[in-house]
């Protein structure tokens, strides 16, 4: 039998922890919907993209930054299509989209670039 280190501390997952909050949310509201409490269907017509953004939020939650922020951008572009705010379709709006990729393209390159520029470990910079 192995022995448990109770000392050691453990620390919670947030970002599971809002996935699985967000799952039980959507399945309570399916199921009052199913039970004719809610009608679910309607507001999911118009509001199911605001899902893809909160599983954006969740990774970055999970400290997975740039598959959330992607995650959030579709999730809101699809928003703003479903809701035909500014007058926007997918047949108009696509090349925004493609724009936005790009731009975030290009800030994680630089990012990316000015992390490796600098020495991970405190004893290479000395040794210059």
């Amino acid at each position: 039998m192995s022995e448990i280190n109770i000392n050691r501390k453990q620390r919670i997952d947030a970002g599971a922890m809002t996935s699985g909050l967000l799952l039980i949310a959507i399945g309570t509201l399916f199921l009052l919907d199913r039970l004719h409490v809610l009608h679910f269907g309607s507001v999911m017509r118009h509001w199911w993209p605001m899902f893809i953004v909160a599983f954006g939020v969740s990774r970055l939650m999970q400290r997975r930054a740039w598959s959330g922020l992607w995650m959030i951008t579709i999730g809101a572009w699809l928003q703003i299509l479903s809701l035909r705010l500014f007058d926007l379709t997918f047949r108009s709006s696509w090349p925004l989209l493609l724009i936005v990729f790009g731009a975030g393209t290009i800030v994680r390159a630089l990012f990316d670039f000015s992390k490796r520029s600098e020495p991970a470990i405190p004893e290479e910079r000395r040794g210059e």
